[in-house]
């Protein structure tokens, strides 16, 4: 399987610029279920800002944790 390149991926190109963020489309926040009760939280993909942040791993930094 030969590899590929950004330009042939517009997926990789997505992934390494900043723009949008998709997951919260550009608002900063999502409703979390966390805990039973929806409530809003800072968007985990993008630090709240409503611009995605390359790199960040958002499941390894959630945006809540879990209380028992």
């Amino acid at each position: 399987m030969a590899a590929v390149t950004p330009s042939e991926n517009s997926d990789a190109e997505e992934t390494e610029q900043p723009g949008e963020c998709l997951a919260c489309r550009g608002t900063g926040r999502l409703i979390s279920g966390l805990g039973g009760t929806p409530h809003e939280v800072a968007c985990p993909w993008c630090e709240g800002t409503g611009t995605r942040v390359p790199g960040i791993d958002a499941q390894a930094h959630p945006a809540e944790t879990r209380t028992s």
